[in-house]
């Protein structure tokens, strides 16, 4: 074990050869005392190294920096927008029409296709800048001692063996072991989750020891909050724990979102559809015993009919006006498929502080020895403190200035006490005495471990003055202090006297970063919604606990778990492991990456919240990654797919339902455009099958697909959410776009357009026999109108029965009214009249426009005024 130690540290082969070893490092470091880890690392107490050797050391290990994966450049992210089933079926249409000389088709489908790549692009372009922003949190420069001098040198040129000097409000550049530490204590959040600065020293650990419990070391990205140190430096760049985070980015890809997946099945769906259609066109012509060619012709003309040119436009547009309205709900999304993916979420992963608690930590329970008279105690918590309150926020410790907010809420001023009672001296707290004592005119104040100043007192505070603290007393308070623990707070002591030796306890304090009010009214809405709440934090278990019995995230029947219980399961256990989990603390970001990916290998739709650095391959490995905007760090940020302006839970809820609703919009977008082309499809098929004149020219056709089609579907994209859309259990990921009872139902709707368009034409042709060009005028004309009130069924819930749901879109109406405008001013502009062979059209011939527009729509209606099924928008 020593002999392995020593060559990872040097980098030695077991033949004595140099080998490149990038970062180095001493395996648990943390598990070694300060003299083993100098000797592995062959450095000085007092010189450090000399200069020969770190630069012999810095060959060997490289230099201390994050590799850098590459930013995706803007070309890329621009093709990434036409890749899919979809935009290879269009291109596909746009090269049959180029090779049957439509360039008109073929021009306005390459639009199409080329429009939605641009707002794609505009909407999701970013640079990958996670590791960039890694890179910036360390710290550009140490202070190091070499050849027995300290001197400021590049963190880049830090090596393994070098000799930091710390002090308040330095970054250590590297992950170093603690040496001498005086009142030390580090902020680690980023790292670690902890909200709390973290007291540190020099004793060594054992090697079991978690890394948020690794108080002996300091680790690269960090900061010093008070005190002072000198720490060797272990582990360099790539090997640092900020390396072992930027490596998981750089290998971690979560793969296609569920709305590309359903998109995707659904393209094959549309080729297998096209592909019918155009076989069943061929074989019923040769049926008639019309030219081979002929049909071919007419077979591949319906089969770019069949194909939805405006759906990847307008699945674009809903998303993106999906990112406006979540925007307006303080979510900001960076990944524009990540809107839909929040609706399909079945399970949240969910960071503790400042998402589902306030980042404040304050002052719970206080229990005085006497009840009543807390004034000594609060006195005592004023004047034993180092924090301050101020008007731009608090200054120094969080448990310090939570008393200060208390005893200020007291009525006490805790200024006034200060400068009443000025500090004469003080023993500041230290890791190895766990108190702090001030020393003032009228005696002392002192603050510390309850377990460690229940051992020291010899008295306690009573109504009387003081009396002995004896072992039934001392065993009293060990339950209370143990039953605050049980609830997850942290607690302090306190005692005051004339002197240290004749101190009496005055009582105990339990403090701790209470849940924000929302949470528990938002998880409650999760669980109705189908979705299921993790509480993943790197804080302690029971204070993991504690909080998620609060918020009711953990019930009967869930249970927590810590991440070395966690990471210790066997991967065929993994799975079964999560079905019950509530509770996930003192994780590693592996934990985090683990979790998440066994949720996704079960079926779930995972959503991870983070504001740390360890949060960041979690975030990049989830469905949708979820970042604070307030609290979050840089990296965080640009590892998530959303942002929290306002890092409320809550605000998660409110974007899942935004999410959902833009689904359900996007699917009532792809039933209109399917039902509105099959209709087209089966009314030249049928005239086609009854050997009449062509219905519908492919110019008409493509009128309808673009110009009058794409503009109802967009408008749909700003439908309010159904009603009881958060009452519905999410999504299965692999749930098609299209279910199979609602393909039959596609099927029926367009039969029914289709009957009105053709019922139309047949009523024209018994006003006015052999007029079959009249005919084919009202057969487009009532094809767009009836295409235009078919959109009114998609809801629900039909409008005879709540005639709200007709004026529940107004921009609906309005696109209705506009699109049914331009299409009667066609008519009469000589240029359409001549493109689309049209001409005015007579009151008789409007009246059968009217009556086979509004057949289908009105027998849908009637369907569902009778029918009890409210799942179907048709």
């Amino acid at each position: 074990m020593e002999e392995d130690r020593t060559r990872a540290a040097t980098g030695l082969s077991r033949s004595g050869q140099e080998v490149p070893v990038p970062g180095g490092g001493v395996p648990s470091a943390h598990a070694l005392s300060g003299e083993e880890v100098l000797r592995l690392l062959g450095s000085d107490p007092e010189r450090g190294l000399s200069e020969e050797e770190a630069e012999r050391r810095r060959e060997r290990f490289g230099p201390n920096v994050l590799s850098r994966e590459a930013s995706v450049p803007w070309w890329r992210v621009l093709l990434r927008q036409f890749r899919g089933g979809m935009v290879f079926l269009l291109a596909g249409a746009a090269g049959i029409s180029i090779a049957m000389g439509d360039l008109l088709d073929a021009g306005a489908i390459g639009a199409v296709v080329l429009v939605n790549g641009l707002i794609g692009f505009a909407t999701e372009y970013r640079a990958e800048r996670s590791l960039q922003a890694l890179k910036k949190m360390t710290s550009p420069t140490a202070r190091v001692v070499r050849e027995g001098v300290a001197k400021v040198v590049d963190a880049a040129d830090l090596v393994p063996g070098d000799l930091l000097v710390l002090e308040a409000g330095d970054i250590p550049g590297a992950d170093a072991r603690i040496l001498q530490a005086s009142r030390l204590a580090a902020g680690e959040a980023s790292l670690t989750g902890e909200s709390v600065p973290v007291e540190k020293h020099a004793d060594p650990l054992p090697e079991e020891t978690d890394l948020g419990d690794r108080r002996n070391c300091l680790f690269a990205g960090t900061s010093l909050v008070r005190g002072t140190a000198r720490a060797l430096v272990f582990a360099t760049g790539a090997a640092t724990e900020m390396g072992r985070i930027g490596g998981l980015l750089t290998r971690l890809d979560k793969g296609r979102t569920p709305l590309e997946e359903r998109l995707e099945r659904f393209s094959r769906f549309l080729v297998w559809l096209v592909l019918g259609v155009g076989g069943a066109v061929v074989v019923l012509g040769s049926l008639q015993g019309r030219p081979l060619l002929e049909m071919l012709e007419t077979g591949i003309a319906l089969a770019v009919a069949a194909v939805p040119e405006g759906l990847p436009f307008v699945a674009t547009m809903t998303l993106a006006v999906g990112v406006r309205q979540m925007a307006r709900r303080r979510a900001l999304v960076r990944n524009l498929a990540a809107v839909e993916t929040l609706g399909s979420t079945t399970v949240v992963c969910s960071d503790k502080t400042g998402t589902i608690t306030e980042n404040r930590m304050t002052l719970r329970v206080l229990l005085p020895a006497v009840p009543g008279e807390e004034g000594e105690l609060w006195r005592v918590a004023a004047l034993c403190n180092n924090g301050a309150l101020g008007r731009d926020g608090d200054i120094g410790d969080p448990m310090e200035t939570a008393l200060l907010r208390a005893a200020r809420d007291a009525g006490v001023d805790p200024e006034g006490l200060r400068a009443a009672e000025p500090r004469l001296d003080e023993e500041p707290f230290d890791s190895s005495t766990m108190r702090m004592v001030t020393f003032h005119a009228a005696g002392v104040a002192i603050k510390g471990a309850p377990e460690r100043l229940l051992e020291e007192l010899r008295y306690v505070r009573t109504p009387e003055g003081r009396s002995p603290l004896d072992e039934p007393a001392r065993e009293g308070w060990r339950k209370r202090v143990a039953a605050l623990a049980a609830q997850g707070m942290r607690t302090l002591a306190f005692a005051s006297g004339e002197d240290r030796e004749g101190a009496a306890l005055l009582g105990v304090a339990g403090i701790l970063d209470p849940p924000r009010p929302e949470v528990r009214g938002a998880v409650a809405a999760c669980g109705e919604a189908g979705i299921r709440v993790i509480l993943v934090t790197g804080d302690h278990l029971l204070t993991a606990r504690a909080v998620a019995e609060e918020t009711g995230i953990l019930r009967e029947g869930l249970r927590g778990i810590t991440g070395r219980e966690f990471g210790a399961l066997p991967e065929d256990r993994v799975a079964e492991a999560a079905k019950d989990l509530a509770v996930l603390a003192r994780v590693a970001p592996e934990h985090k990456v683990r979790l998440v990916q066994a949720l996704r290998e079960a079926g779930e739709v995972v959503a991870m919240t983070g504001d740390g650095v360890n949060d960041a391959p979690a975030l990049k490995a989830a469905d949708v990654g979820v970042a604070m905007g307030i609290t979050g760090t840089e990296v965080s940020k640009e590892a998530g797919d959303v942002v929290l302006k306002d890092d409320r839970f809550a605000t998660i809820v409110d974007a899942v339902e935004e999410g959902r609703r833009i689904f359900d919009n996007i699917r009532k977008a792809i039933l209109f455009l399917l039902c509105c082309n099959l209709s087209e499809v089966f009314t030249v098929f049928l005239g086609l099958a009854a050997n009449l004149p062509t219905l519908l020219t492919p110019l008409q056709i493509l009128w309808v697909n673009l110009a009058t089609d794409v503009v109802p579907a967009l408008t749909l994209a700003l439908d309010p959410a159904e009603p009881g859309v958060m009452r519905r259990p999410p999504r299965a990921r692999e749930e098609d776009l299209l279910p199979r009872p609602l393909r039959w139902r596609i099927l029926v709707q367009g039969l029914l357009l289709t009957l009105g368009v053709l019922g139309a034409y047949g009523a024209c042709l018994v006003l006015r026999p052999g007029d079959y060009r009249g005919a084919s005028e009202v057969a487009f004309f009532t094809l767009v109108t009836a295409q235009l009130c078919f959109v009114l069924n998609l809801r629900r819930e039909s409008f005879l029965r709540d005639p709200r749901q007709l004026i529940s879109n107004p921009l609906l109406l309005g696109g209705i009214v506009a699109t049914l405008l331009v299409q009667v001013a066609a008519a009469h502009v000589p240029l359409l009249q001549e493109v689309l062979d049209i001409a005015p059209l007579s009151a008789p011939q409007w009246g059968c426009v009217a009556a086979g527009a509004l057949l289908p729509t009105a027998l849908c209606q009637v369907r569902k005024l009778l029918s009890r099924d409210r799942t179907s928008p048709i």
